[in-house]
């Protein structure tokens, strides 16, 4: 009861004009671990009001308000809520006026002064309340049982009957003298009388067995035995009865029914047998011979491996599961059957269809009476789905820990590109030949291209933005365009083609990238050796007709992006099943079968539906219908590159781990008219900082550095100079979003950066426009 009344929330009105009391009421029963919601009522008509509401678990009141007393309250709760246990909770209450309110109905009272008592009283009154209720809900099941049993007692062929325990006189219904020829009397009769109708070799068993159960306070009896009838013959039967306790624990009743089984005992315990079975009708349940031939096939059985109970009985079960093979799994299940008896672990099986599922099984040697092997009694549970998910999951650690690795990658990409861009654009204010030129021109666009190869693997590995935005879907296809040219096979000919005039789309881009992504991977793994992707977006309205015959469609404007490959195709007979869970048409190891489901649900959270059309040995077109904008997409405005702002002899100091990117950012800066200080780690750049912080009109520091961070040198360094202002350098802009929230910068720059960005933040965070 005390664990029930820590985990359960406690509705409680509470009478009380003082709020200091009311709080020092909620503050001492939430530091006792109980858990309350509060109904405060400050005056009569408020209590009242809140008493013919909704029901409460406690009432605790004041005994003296300014316009009421604690008595009319109590009276008024004994009233219309008679069942809800009252507390006085009151500094002002008396000995004599405290017993008293206990003789009106109060379960308790606390001293305002002994607050600590409250939680205990509390406990108390409401265990002492749950006991009530339920002593006053089994009075109310007893009587309805009582009316049950006599109606059970009239209509049944059995003999019923009831012992009561305390007054030891035992009735049977009045079929009692038609099955076994002896009267009955109304009035009953001992327990003796019954007895000695039970034959001399069963009498100790049953007399024993019933007085064993009374004892240890059991609840349930049976027995089979023979009972001498009135011409003096014994009757086979079986006997079951129920034990009725008060609420002490002390037996009163004992209920049951006698069943002549002496013509009835064969079909009797076939029908139990089964009935056992049905009760697990969820799992396969199947009953061998010990030569392994099926004899019971359930419904169950037939859900989980597809062959009807009519082609499954008679067949050997090893055959039918695992043809010609002998997996050790078997031969240790088939050797345990034999020494133990039983046997319970997984097994890989075959169904009618030839698909393998997983099945935890659980096999019994089943016994006659004698003790003799009779059958094999075989309960199989389905877990195939249960281990898909656990496979799921640790492949989602695997991705998990990859995309930390792939962002480390990418930190250290991000630091080697930065030397590279930069030198290229001071490379190029040099005077050069033509052919060196062309020669610097390629190396800027391979850094480039590199980054932008950075950038879309963070973007992966993080899973980017988790909010709708109006997007370019021409810009979405061009980008995944882009990423298929650079990261497939060069034997497969990307194409991207863009309708005019083209909507916008509100969605999250990550998630629609993850979709062409799944897509586009299909596509190409379809494609064993060459082939065409094509990536085609156009506007399409959907008509009300077209929307009928599409499953989740509807109509109106939509954008739809289309990926079509010239693969093998997919079977007709797969194309209704490839959008489900785990289903998968690559070899094991190739896929997890949740590709397309989750394309699905990612589109349908989009409010959008995908089509497939598809010929075996031509190729495969998935078609993602996405509700246009109702604005229109931003426009990509090129413009010319303005002049690179120059300073005006600022001196800036410059952190950063990596030699080379402090040699390039230190060259690009100086070139346009700014003295820089270099430092390698948070430490030399606090001591550089310390020896004359006014010198400095900017910081410019990494974010990610050994022994000494970005975030963890700021603080240092606006100690010493608060007016600081500071530009932070890092490959992920999540972390500057982080960053933000607790310390104060005046800009920052993602690497790889290029000399324009550089000196455009530069020049910002100086002041300028």
């Amino acid at each position: 009861m005390d664990t029930e009344l820590m985990q359960r929330q406690m509705r409680v009105l509470h009478l009380e004009d003082n709020e200091n009391d009311h709080e020092l009421v909620v503050a001492t029963l939430r530091a006792d671990g109980l858990k309350f919601d509060f109904t405060l009522t400050r005056s009569r008509a408020e209590f009242i009001e809140a008493l013919r509401g909704d029901g409460h678990d406690l009432i605790i009141s004041d005994f003296s308000l300014p316009s009421y007393d604690g008595l009319s309250a109590l009276a008024a709760a004994r009233e219309l809520s008679p069942a809800t246990p009252f507390i006085f909770f009151s500094g002002t209450i008396g000995e004599e006026v405290a017993v008293e309110s206990l003789k009106n109905g109060a379960v308790d009272y606390v001293l305002k002064q002994k607050p600590h008592r409250l939680g205990a009283a509390v406990r108390r009154a409401l265990r002492n309340a749950a006991e009530k209720m339920k002593l006053k809900t089994a009075e109310q099941a007893l009587r309805e049982s009582e009316e049950r049993f006599r109606v059970v007692a009239r209509a049944t062929n059995d003999v019923v009957w009831e012992w009561r325990v305390q007054g030891n006189q035992v009735w049977f219904s009045s079929n009692f003298e038609t099955c076994f020829g002896h009267a009955v009397e109304n009035t009953g009769f001992p327990s003796e009388q019954w007895f000695d109708f039970i034959h001399p070799d069963d009498k100790a068993k049953v007399v024993s067995g019933i007085a064993g159960l009374l004892a240890t306070g059991g609840k349930v009896w049976w027995s089979e035995y023979r009972i001498r009838r009135a011409n003096g013959s014994y009757a086979h039967i079986f006997d079951r009865a129920s034990v009725i306790y008060d609420a002490a624990g002390k037996p009163q009743r004992m209920v049951g029914v006698k069943i002549d089984m002496s013509e009835r005992k064969q079909a009797e315990e076939k029908i139990l047998e089964q009935a056992a079975l049905l009760d697990k009708a969820q799992d396969a349940i199947i009953v061998c011979k010990l030569d392994r031939e099926i004899v019971f096939w359930s419904r169950g059985a037939e859900r989980i491996y597809g062959w009807t109970s009519a082609e499954a009985v008679g067949n050997n079960i090893r055959r039918l599961f695992f043809g010609s093979a002998n997996p050790p799994e078997l031969l240790e299940a088939v050797k345990s059957m034999d020494t133990k008896g039983e046997w319970m672990g997984e097994l890989h099986e075959l169904t009618k269809s030839g698909r393998q599922v997983i099945v935890h099984c659980r096999s019994t040697m089943v016994r006659d009476d004698r003790g003799e092997p009779k059958s094999l009694l075989i309960i199989n549970t389905d877990i195939t789905e249960h281990k898909q998910l656990e496979e799921q999951f640790l492949r989602a650690q695997r991705l998990e820990s990859l995309g930390a690795l792939v962002s480390g990658i990418a930190h250290d990409l991000n630091n080697t590109l930065v030397p590279i861009i930069i030198g290229v654009e001071i490379l190029k204010t040099q005077s050069l030949s033509e052919d060196a030129t062309s020669m610097v021109n390629t190396m800027e666009s391979s850094a480039r291209r590199s980054a932008d190869m950075v950038k879309q693997m963070l973007l992966f590995a993080r899973g980017g933005e988790s909010v709708k935005s109006l997007i370019r879907p021409d810009q979405l296809v061009k980008e995944m365009g882009k990423m298929i040219t650079d990261t497939f096979p060069k034997s497969i000919d990307c194409r991207v083609r863009n309708g005019k005039n083209l909507h916008g789309i509100v969605a999250i881009p990550t998630q629609i990238h993850q979709v062409l992504m799944n897509l586009c991977v299909n596509a190409r793994d379809a494609m064993s050796e060459k082939g065409t992707l094509t990536l085609t977006v156009e506007n399409a309205r959907i008509s009300a007709e077209a929307a009928a015959r599409q499953p989740g469609a509807r109509p109106g404007e939509f954008v739809c992006i289309s990926v079509g490959d010239t693969g093998t195709g997919i079977p007709a007979d797969q194309l209704g099943k490839i959008f489900k869970a785990f289903f998968t048409t690559k070899a094991p190891g190739k896929g997890t079968g949740l590709g397309l489901s989750t394309c699905q649900s990612i589109v349908k959270s989009h409010e959008g539906f995908i089509t497939v059309h598809s010929e075996v040995g031509k190729g495969t077109e998935f078609k993602v219908y996405l509700p246009a904008a109702d604005a229109k997409p931003p426009e990509q405005v090129v413009e010319g590159k303005p002049a690179l702002p120059a300073g005006k002899g600022e001196r800036i100091l410059v952190v950063d781990d990596e030699g080379s990117i402090l040699a390039m950012t230190r060259a690009a800066l100086e070139n346009y008219g700014y003295a820089v200080t270099t430092a390698v780690s948070g430490m030399e750049a606090i001591s550089r900082f310390r020896e004359d912080p006014d010198a400095f009109n900017l910081v410019i520091t990494d974010y990610a550095m050994p022994f000494m961070d970005g975030p963890a040198l700021i603080p240092v360094l606006r100690k010493i100079r608060p007016d600081i202002k500071i530009v932070m350098t890092t490959g992920a802009e999540d972390q500057i979003k982080k960053l933000s929230q607790d310390v104060k910068i005046d800009g920052f720059v993602l690497k790889p950066f290029s000399t324009e960005g550089l000196l455009s933040v530069t020049h910002r965070a100086l002041g300028g426009k």
